[in-house]
């Protein structure tokens, strides 16, 4: 695990060795063990080291036999025991025990193919000395991020975070300036969806894609796309015994490490499966990590430590006590653009605290996604449903409406937001279901800059047609929400804390058995990830089982009205206020003060405009 960086320049033109280093110093957190470089006219690569596999020669650059193939890798393949078999078998002399070295003679057999033999997460950069050519590519879901930015005069640079690529940008332009619809959509879904950043003509290496550069200029192409359809024919039994089977393998591969590896280990049914394969493993030697809050409706702790008794392992419960405005500030400056998801918060400090016991942890991420755990999905399929019948729509809609304002969480909460979207469009109703922060007609009137593509049109775009309406939901999730925050958001405060968070409900392998099992199998009634649940069902608690989700929530309301009360008033309400540039302020004040939104999304609003402020101060 650690960070990338580097420049390609047309013909042979130096490098600026100083903005290298300039980058690589703030990717330290990333990799505080080491650093590497190559440099020779038109390339320059550098790479910053969190040591976890071959802790003697894991260094990188890595090369292949005659060295005219360079690699630097962010991240893990998991499958490189096997790999290094195979190139061994074929004649290939490796001269380090890593997992980068696979990629300089995968890249010398196969070519750009070589993506398709990787089990892992991943973003990497090969240069092909012969060719002049430079190879960027980035794991299937996007676990671990790769920026990059095309300058007219012909340079690319490209870095693993956004700060880290500010500095190469400069070496053929000046700084990109702030994207106006970067902001605009951040107000509707709290995150910049990628593949755009907050920057003008900065944009990520898209999931499951790689990206070529030569002197016949730049090409991105795909080689990996999560697909639903069409359905495998399995019954429940037979699929309960194959998604486990899948499941123990993926955890088996990320459990390879040098360094101590560690389990996170809440209240649900993903971490709980990913702990029970962990034991299955490595018996009792398994550390498993449980944050524990003041909260007792929050808690998980409790139903975490009898998880572990149950499974043998250890269980070290993390006491999380978080200064809010500390902790969010520091979100504005690590995090390279503004980001609103408030669980940043926790994930920030339980990262800094598991590190002070491993080096690596497994997580239950992406268990929603792939086995329908969501409670948005029941809404999609109620939506199914009714969708057929003359007047339904507008009958849910009108008794939405008359539910009093409630918890967005609760059960009436979720019923006014069904009702919300039943009528909309595909692209307004997943606002509405998954961010629920302003729609365009809700935006469009308090928005004082230049006029913007709507929202909801770049998602119409986005979700496919000619799936069910569950599945346009998770397909939805899998292109927009997982990519640009729930998995930015675990890699950005792990890495703060050079912490690797490894995710085997992510492993491709399981993913596309999961996500091609029928609907009824991941949604059975009104019972979310059924097919994971009955899969342990017999090996896991009762009260995990069967448990109802809890995400990883703070006080949010609670923090606006006390802890982050002044920071919230003397940063938007404030004159000189950044927002103010954006959004118009009397809206912002009525926000803040609950005068408006009183029925939807208001606190994480509040919220979104707090980070975006605190951004654009920090940016400035």
């Amino acid at each position: 695990m650690c960070g990338i960086a580097g420049v390609c320049l047309p013909g042979d033109a130096g490098p600026d060795g100083s903005r290298l280093a300039e980058s690589l110093r703030s990717l330290r957190h990333r990799g505080p063990d080491g650093q590497g470089t190559f440099d020779e006219p038109g390339i320059s690569l550098g790479m910053r080291r969190l040591a976890v596999i071959d802790l003697v020669t894991g260094d990188q650059p890595v090369f292949n036999e005659d060295r005219n193939i360079v690699a630097v890798c962010n991240g893990e393949i998991y499958n490189y025991l096997e790999l290094r078999e195979a190139l061994r078998r074929r004649g290939h002399e490796l001269v380090t025990n890593g997992d980068t070295e696979v990629l300089a003679h995968l890249y010398e057999d196969e070519g750009d193919a070589l993506c398709a033999r990787l089990r892992g997460m991943f973003a990497f950069a090969i240069w092909d000395r012969r060719a002049r050519r430079l190879l960027l590519a980035r794991d299937r879901f996007g676990k671990k991020p790769l920026y990059f930015s095309h300058s007219p005069g012909g340079s690319l640079a490209f870095a693993s975070e956004l700060k880290a690529l500010l500095p190469l940008v400069g070496v053929a332009e000046r700084r990109p300036r702030i994207r106006e619809q970067g902001i605009y959509d951040y107000l509707s879904l709290g995150m910049v969806p990628q593949p755009d950043t907050i920057y003008d003509g900065v944009r990520a290496v898209r999931p499951g894609h790689r990206l070529s550069f030569d002197s016949t200029g730049l090409c991105e192409s795909p080689y990996w796309r999560p697909e639903l359809e069409p359905k495998i024919t399995v019954s429940y039994r037979d699929a309960q015994e194959e998604l486990r089977s899948r499941l123990s393998e993926a955890v088996r591969l990320r459990l390879r490490s040098d360094v101590p590896v560690g389990v996170f280990l809440s209240g649900g049914v993903d971490s709980s499966a990913v702990a029970f394969e962990a034991a299955h493993h490595l018996g009792g030697n398994v550390r498993t990590f449980t944050v524990s809050v003041a909260d007792e409706e929050l808690d998980e702790a409790p139903v975490a430590r009898r998880t572990a008794e149950g499974l043998g392992v250890q269980n070290i419960v993390l006491p999380l006590r978080v200064a809010p405005r500390d902790e969010i500030l520091a979100i504005a400056r690590h995090f390279g653009q503004p980001f609103a998801d408030s669980s940043a918060v926790p994930s920030l400090a339980v990262s800094r605290l598991a590190r002070q016991h491993v080096t690596v942890v497994l997580n239950g991420d992406g268990g929603d996604e792939v086995c329908g755990g969501y409670r948005r999905y029941l809404a999609a399929k109620a939506l199914g449903s009714v969708a057929g019948v003359p007047g339904a729509r507008a009958v849910v809609r009108t008794a939405a409406s008359r539910l009093a304002a409630t918890r967005r969480r609760s059960a009436a909460g979720l019923l006014q937001r069904f009702g919300r979207g039943v009528s909309l469009s595909p692209g307004q109703r997943y606002l509405v279901w998954t961010a629920d922060l302003l729609l365009e007609e809700d935006k469009a009137p308090v928005w004082r800059a230049a006029p913007q593509r709507p929202t909801e049109a770049w998602l119409e775009e986005q979700l496919e047609s000619g799936l069910s309406a569950m599945d346009t939901q998770v397909a939805g999730d899998l292109r927009i929400n997982l990519p640009s925050d729930l998995l930015v958001k675990m890699d950005m405060a792990t890495m703060a804390a050079s912490l690797e968070g490894r995710s085997p409900l992510l492993d491709h392998e399981v993913a596309e058995f999961a996500l091609r099992l029928p609907v009824s199998h991941r949604v059975r009634g009104r019972r979310l990830k059924a097919v994971l649940r009955d899969a342990y069902r017999d090996r896991l608690p009762k009260e995990v089982v069967e448990g109802k989700k809890r995400g990883f929530e703070v006080p949010l309301e609670a923090w606006l009205a006390g802890d982050l009360r002044e920071l919230v008033h003397d940063a938007l309400l404030a004159r000189g206020s950044r927002v103010a540039e954006y959004v118009d302020p009397a809206f912002v004040r009525a926000t803040v003060e609950g005068t408006v939104m009183r029925d939807r999304n208001r606190p994480n609003l509040a919220y979104a405009l707090l980070m975006l402020e605190l951004w654009l101060r920090e940016a400035a």
